[in-house]
């Protein structure tokens, strides 16, 4: 017993030596040129994949580090959890393949030479097309609701504001035509409903789904030299969601007040003003998570329909044995339908491939997205 106490002090210490050699680690370091290797067994188009998302992963624990922030050792107080010191923190700018096996001798190697930097990545168009490319370049559409004093707005200034800047740093938004336009409260109810939500992105051939609402309401008036002022405050608020999953992935609220002589405009301004602070926040998000699950672990959901629950433990079982899937657990199973939820390094492609080689012919993949693998298991 009395060993504890220093124990837990000496683990204190490490912990803020870890921390503060970090922030110097990210003080120091910009960019750096760094050869990554990855090897994956198999020599299929898969496996190669696989070698090049471990090469990209290695180049940058070595040129940064994995590090931990703050908020991870309060949040995870665990100096042996494998989560928190899987967390790279990098990404790269941009890289080139100098050796690669071609798979021979039944596993690939492949060696890249990178610039491996930390940083704003979303300002770094090359390394963030690098991220888009790894993710599939997701789709996102884009859908709101948006009142004056109440009243409902034929156009969304908050949701034009929005598609101008990730127009602008490259992100494939999908045009949705001004004639289908969606009413306030479908886009309420979708907005505190993330399944609805994904039905919405789903109609409009999306991966990602932003729906937001937004309100600019007259808060003050006043006549200085007896000019009419008018104080309006716009509250935009939005959700990021991926479409086949339905889960959240970004969410921030914004508000923004403007002073004009003119109602109206004044109004619009205050939307305006909001939706481009609400942008640059929802897009820092967004990208940093797309960048986790580049550069670390993917979480991909495994929906089992006509399952016994014999036939899903063994399959369980074959899943746990895969080198690329790192944790496993079974949200649900209900009229032998399950649903497992899988973090895996590499993308959901990477995992289709590696399923085929150990299901057999009574089971089949009838669905793959980006996060969610569909599979049917028949009757023998």
């Amino acid at each position: 017993m009395l060993g504890k106490p220093k124990l837990w002090l000496g683990i204190g210490i490490l912990l803020l030596v870890i921390f503060l050699s970090g922030k110097t680690v990210l003080a120091q370091i910009e960019e750096k040129e760094v050869i990554g290797e990855g090897i994956a067994v198999g020599s299929s188009l898969a496996s190669r994949q696989e070698a090049l998302n471990r090469a990209l992963r290695n180049a940058i624990e070595k040129g940064v580090g994995v590090l931990i922030d703050s908020e991870t050792m309060v949040q995870n107080f665990q100096l042996l959890d494998d989560k928190v010191y899987s967390q790279v923190k990098g990404y790269v700018k941009s890289y080139q393949i100098v050796d690669d096996n071609q798979g021979k001798e039944g596993f690939y190697r492949i060696k890249l030479k990178t610039i491996v930097a930390l940083g704003s990545l979303r300002k770094d168009l090359k390394a963030l097309n690098i991220i888009m490319e790894k993710k599939g370049r997701p789709r996102i559409v884009m859908v709101f609701s948006e009142t004056i004093d109440g009243l409902a707005q034929p156009g969304a200034l908050t949701q034009t504001s929005l598609e101008k800047a990730f127009l602008e740093n490259n992100f494939p938004v999908v045009d949705k035509p001004q004639m289908e336009m969606i009413k306030a409260r479908d886009v309420t109810l979708s907005y505190n409903d993330p399944l609805k939500a994904a039905a919405l992105g789903r109609r409009y051939g999306a991966e990602v789904v932003i729906i937001g609402q937004a309100t600019s309401d007259l808060v003050d008036k006043s006549q200085p030299y007896g000019v009419s002022v008018y104080a309006y405050q716009a509250q935009v608020s939005a959700r990021a969601i991926k479409v086949d999953t339905a889960r959240l992935i970004a969410s921030e609220n914004v508000s923004s007040t403007q002073r004009g002589s003119g109602r109206i405009p004044t109004a619009k301004k205050s939307l305006d003003v909001a939706g481009q602070e609400l942008a640059d926040v929802m897009m820092n998000q967004i990208v940093e998570k797309w960048r986790s699950e580049v550069y670390n672990l993917l979480e991909v959901q495994l929906v089992c329909e006509r399952v016994n629950l014999d036939v899903l433990n063994l399959f369980e079982d074959n899943l746990r044995n895969l080198d690329i899937v790192k944790s496993l657990s079974q949200r649900s199973f209900v009229n032998n339908i399950a649903i497992i939820d899988i973090e895996i390094e590499g993308n959901a492609d990477v995992l289709a491939a590696k399923l085929n080689e150990f299901i057999n012919p009574s089971v089949e993949i009838t669905a793959r997205t980006q996060n969610r693998i569909d599979l049917l298991f028949l009757e023998d």
